[in-house]
């Protein structure tokens, strides 16, 4: 039998290189074209999603920093609105304005309503510590440590008005109310009110000297000599809210009132302990007839 000849001739030798080197170039261009098809996707999408999430974080830092504004705002606004330690003097009016309220006897202005500057940040004293000539000043007047005004109240109607006033606290925190002590003068007399002790008793001190303001105490027993020194009683505050309330018979047309209040924290009260730290109060003398 004759053996088939499986050399492969020199013509046939080049088709083959050419068939191989067409379709290794097949190959090479179809893998190229594929590569960059899958690298272009690839590209594609994966910006698409980098540009997502730049868009998604940014959104988020953006709602963020709306909510956090929002939230300052808010906090400013509360801080604004709520005035902490501020005092507030107001004649609630039933109908025609009959009493008028000015931080001077030239009552220039027809004005129903007053505050006093608040203390932003006020330790405690002692009586001492106040100015012997605080009811002499008019006006807003506050001390290192302490809130103090002076305003008047004229009769501006052609008849007699009975009216009533109210000093009371409108907000208090973490039981600063309890260490407060108040000077209440009306008309050249003052009393000094502070809450009552935890068994109800009035709070009081005692002292080698005499205290100020006891020429112009009210009740000449509240700040007397006592055996070889001198003692102070308070009046206990009418409730945990009201420090004091009285009632002004026939104010005459053209009379006027005068009045000072002044507030502290008073370092010989037992209540005034570093618990009250932080705390802030407000008070508010309102006018009614």
């Amino acid at each position: 039998m004759q053996k088939r000849d499986r050399t492969v001739g020199h013509h046939d030798e080049r088709k083959v290189k050419k068939s191989l080197r067409e379709k290794l170039v097949i190959k090479k261009k179809g893998g190229l074209r594929f590569d960059l098809l899958q690298r272009f996707h690839y590209w594609w999408l994966g910006g698409r999603s980098l540009t997502r999430s730049i868009f998604r974080i940014t959104a988020a830092w953006q709602g963020v920093a709306i909510i956090s504004g929002i939230l300052v705002t808010g906090y400013v606004m509360a801080a604004f609105y709520t005035g902490a330690g501020e005092f507030v003097i107001r004649v609630d009016h039933p109908g025609e304005k009959r009493l008028l309220i000015d931080d001077t006897p030239a009552f220039t202005e027809e004005k129903i309503l007053l505050k006093g500057t608040a203390i932003d940040e006020a330790d405690n004293i002692s009586i001492y510590d106040i100015d012997p000539q605080v009811t002499e000043i008019d006006g807003d007047h506050n001390g290192m440590d302490y809130v103090a005004y002076t305003f008047y109240v004229k009769n501006v109607s052609f008849d007699p008005i009975t009216y009533t006033q109210t000093l009371s606290i409108r907000r208090a925190g973490k039981g600063i109310d309890k260490a407060a002590w108040v000077l209440f003068a009306q008309n050249g007399e003052q009393s000094i009110y502070a809450a009552a002790r935890p068994d109800g008793s009035a709070e009081w001190q005692w002292s080698e000297t005499e205290f100020p303001f006891m020429d112009i105490a009210r009740d000449p027993d509240m700040m007397a000599k006592d055996g070889t020194g001198y003692r102070l009683t308070t009046t206990p505050f009418v409730s945990g809210k009201i420090v004091e309330t009285g009632q002004r018979a026939e104010i005459m047309p053209g009379e006027m009132d005068k009045y000072t209040v002044v507030i502290w924290l008073e370092g010989e009260d037992p209540e005034c302990v570093n618990d009250i730290l932080g705390g802030t109060i407000e008070l508010i003398l309102r006018i009614k007839y």
